[in-house]
């Protein structure tokens, strides 16, 4: 009976790993179509940006779900502009260790995130790693004709495992037509 058991777990495991790693493919795959897709609308080589919007009985058009991750998009680019220019990241200087590349990003759920700042660090207990500062997009709050987005800062080893705890440095709006950004200065969730 024991030998049985742990077959059946470790059978789990592998399924639940195969599953894991073939909706993180999809969604990298997913997401990185849209940014070259976007890239390529803004050079002028593609001719239709979105496929033709839903539409409710009610005459409201429905984004649909590339445009709304194009949209997540510019609006991360639009808040990293604001942290580069007028925010945190005004100040700082690319260099060996530090990196200030705006580098887009899909967490494991399909969330969309950008990296804006990473930074080589050395952890209590020599633990080697990085500060990584990133702007995530909050998908659970409803503005009227904004979106939120959380800035924080992740510590991680050289493999990514966390070293301590995710440090909240901010919260923007972003208007969903003029890109404007609103910094709401705070560092607590609402």
């Amino acid at each position: 009976m024991n030998k049985w058991k742990k077959i059946l777990i470790v059978s789990i495991a592998v399924i639940s790993m195969i599953v894991n790693i073939g909706f993180s493919v999809f969604y990298v795959f997913q997401y990185s179509s849209r940014v070259v897709r976007r890239v390529m609308s803004d050079m002028g080589g593609y001719d239709h940006d979105f496929d033709e919007p839903n539409i409710i009985d009610d005459g409201y058009e429905e984004e649909t779900a590339e445009e709304d991750f194009l949209r997540i998009d510019r609006e991360m680019q639009a808040v990293a502009d604001y942290l580069y220019t007028d925010g945190m990241l005004a100040d700082i200087e690319a260099s060996d260790s530090i990196d200030t590349t705006f580098t887009p990003m899909m967490d494991a759920k399909g969330w969309p995130y950008a990296v804006v700042y990473r930074e080589k660090a050395e952890f209590d207990g020599g633990v080697k790693g990085y500060k990584v500062q990133k702007i995530t997009y909050d998908y659970m709050k409803n503005y009227e004709g904004q979106d939120e987005f959380v800035y924080e800062e992740e510590y991680c080893d050289e493999n990514g495992n966390k070293v301590m705890d995710t440090q909240i440095l901010g919260f923007f709006l972003v208007d969903h037509v003029t890109l404007d950004v609103t910094d709401e200065h705070t560092t607590q969730w609402h």
